[in-house]
């Protein structure tokens, strides 16, 4: 069982979200995926960072999703 972390506002999240990845060793080859998001997910499940098997698929719908829409809309 994964324990997770809770935070009291988005932007306490995403501050942590980003210095983890930025300052912990286990995620350094992470911040060197810049060519995609796709490689970038790819690099932060392979490093222990989902503990959902399907992380990389679902973020990869997710992320085509959105940029389908950003084209229809656009």
């Amino acid at each position: 069982m994964a324990r997770f972390r809770a935070y009291d506002s988005y932007e306490a999240s995403f501050k942590d979200y980003a210095r983890l990845l930025t300052q912990s060793p286990r995620y350094a080859k992470v911040s060197q995926q810049t060519g995609s998001a796709l490689a970038f997910c790819d690099r932060s499940a392979a490093s222990g960072y989902a503990t959902d098997p399907a992380y990389v698929s679902e973020l990869d719908r997710a992320i085509n999703s959105t940029l389908q829409l950003r084209r229809l809309f656009a």
